[in-house]
């Protein structure tokens, strides 16, 4: 049977509601083929990747600001729009991306919710779905697995949100518990694992398609928030660990794998890999054959960094003579820039290499060429690098009448853009294991491997970056979350949800610049952990304020 492949997110919207509790936005298809069943599941994907992008147009500048916006609230990420990044009295970068990118908090939420509509729209129309053949169960799996995604992104965002898990509408849906959300998420999550195919051989799509090995990835990762703040059911350590660790132990049969170069994450071709567990593509880039260079190396603290206080260069800057690249997404945070681990990860992780022209008019006071970037002050520029796709021109033709060699916006400059990777997966074994009391072999080697492959490393051979055998579990615990922060930095299921859930949000005075963020005028409490649901659907409902 011919496979439709998920290149292009705009040919697909069977089942969609702009605003969830608005009966005359709601279009509901149905589905009477298995063919027409593959178009309206793929439509789910194409609402998911709207929902990234701000739930907005695809291509009008918005940059996942609705999608990121709690992130921007972590210590790794800031604001970026050109002006923006700006001392503003006391109203410091990170106060600031809070008012500007508010306005697309309510998109994030409306977006997320017309995925679920859509899939619940699929789910409704097949009820007795443990009846029917293997295809069509196999494709329903995939709609339980978005489903949860969404609802597991959803209250991490925004708290206590409704349930819905069918198509009716009610202005009168009660706020669940946050522990109903949890097993509503694995319900859904396990249901997915009894219908998907075994592993990334059997699945619809390999490498784009979800299989049981991606149930059991997503599974751990919920557990592992379920564990903490606001659940803090400690006993899911013990299955968050379990689930990762069957990951593993079964990662040749899953098709799942570190791979060796780390930037190899983001370029051509490895643009399918077996790092990959839940990842958006958008689009079939058009590849080009400029590539962004990469001859970086660590040295020491520039003096040059001090002539570009306070913001280091402009949202345009080169990074070698012939190309620029535009700043206008989030770049990083300063102390986080500064304290991160000297070496070859944060070369491919951030734009550390610059190159400044001979005519450069900001600054015609510093030396030109390639500048090497180690320090920065405060409300400073740093990119990252992955960001970008390798072949970082990539055609506009799929997405408008006219070609443009312009920076594609889809993922920042990227083609795809992964949610959870292998690397979340051995991480989460490894803080897991420790944090319920089963601090073994396997949780060192787990880590281990990922501080190998940080510094360009057979990650299989023991390394003097190794975490060294001995640790307290407590001790244990922290490294892991450091090195998810350093490892997983700007990824959109990073580090501000581990802040949240080992109840960390109060430490961001203290974790970002006090120029930068954790503004001094006010305590962070846990006020700060979620965001309040619209106010639209909280006149509509005024259940979800409860």
């Amino acid at each position: 049977m011919k496979r439709i492949i998920l290149f292009s997110l705009f040919l697909f919207s069977v089942a969609a509601c702009e605003k969830i509790l608005h009966p005359e936005e709601i279009s509901i298809g149905k589905i009477e083929s298995y063919e027409e069943l593959v178009s309206a599941t793929e439509g789910v994907y194409g609402k998911l990747a709207k929902a990234f992008n701000g739930g907005r147009n695809f291509i009008i500048n918005t940059y996942g600001v609705g999608f990121y916006a709690a992130n921007l609230k972590g210590d790794d990420l800031n604001c970026g729009e050109p002006g923006y990044n700006e001392y503003y009295g006391n109203r410091y970068c990170y106060e600031k991306s809070l008012v500007i990118y508010n306005s697309c908090i309510y998109d994030a939420w409306k977006a997320l919710y017309q995925v679920i509509a859509s899939a619940n729209n699929i789910i409704n129309q097949y009820n007795n779905f443990l009846n029917q053949d293997q295809l069509i169960q196999e494709i329903l799996g995939e709609a339980f697995l978005l489903r949860a995604y969404c609802y597991f992104r959803l209250t991490r965002t925004y708290g206590r949100v409704p349930l819905v898990d069918n198509i009716e509408i009610s202005y009168t849906l009660p706020s669940p518990s946050f522990l109903e959300i949890y097993e509503f998420i694995e319900r859904d999550l396990k249901l997915a694992g009894e219908l998907l195919p075994g592993n990334n051989n059997e699945a619809r799509i390999p490498f784009v398609t979800p299989h049981r090995g991606v149930v059991k990835a997503i599974l751990a990762e919920a557990y592992l928030s379920w564990a903490g703040y606001p659940v803090k059911d400690i006993s899911k350590y013990t299955l968050a660990a379990r689930e990762a660790g069957e990951v593993i132990d079964s990662a040749d049969y899953f098709g799942f794998g570190l791979l060796d170069d780390f930037a190899h994450l983001w370029d051509q071709a490895h643009y399918y890999n077996n790092e990959s567990i839940f990842t958006l593509y958008f689009a079939n880039p058009l590849y080009s054959t400029k590539t962004i260079e990469t001859n970086n190396v660590c040295l020491g603290t520039s003096s040059d960094i001090e002539h570009f206080s306070p913001y280091y260069f402009p949202s345009v800057f080169s990074i070698n003579p012939e190309t620029t690249i535009s700043l206008s997404f989030f770049p990083t945070e300063v102390n986080f820039y500064n304290n991160y681990p000297c070496g070859y990860r944060k070369e491919i992780t951030f734009f550390t290499t610059i190159y400044v022209p001979n005519d450069y008019p900001y600054y015609p006071q510093i030396d030109t060429g390639y500048i090497h970037i180690d320090s920065v002050n405060t409300c400073s520029r740093i990119g990252y690098r992955k960001f970008i796709f390798e072949p970082y021109e990539v055609s506009y033709t799929q997405y408008s009448e006219s070609p443009r060699s312009d920076l594609q916006k889809l993922y920042f400059g990227n083609p795809k853009v992964y949610f959870f990777r292998y690397a979340h997966t051995l991480l989460t074994c490894a803080e897991a294991l420790a944090r319920s009391g089963q601090l073994n072999g396997q949780a060192y080697e787990c880590v281990n491997r990922i501080k190998r492959r940080a510094h360009n490393l057979d990650y299989y051979s023991p390394s003097v970056y190794d975490l060294q055998p001995g640790l307290s579990p407590e001790a244990f615990a922290d490294s892991v979350v450091w090195e998810r922060a350093w490892e997983l930095c700007g990824e959109p299921e990073g580090r501000w949800f581990d802040l949240v859930r080992l109840e960390k949000v109060e430490d961001l005075p203290q974790l970002r610049h006090p120029e930068e963020g954790g503004p001094p005028e006010y305590p962070v409490t846990k006020d700060s952990y979620f965001f309040h649901p619209p106010a639209e659907d909280l006149n509509l409902n005024p259940n979800l304020g409860e």
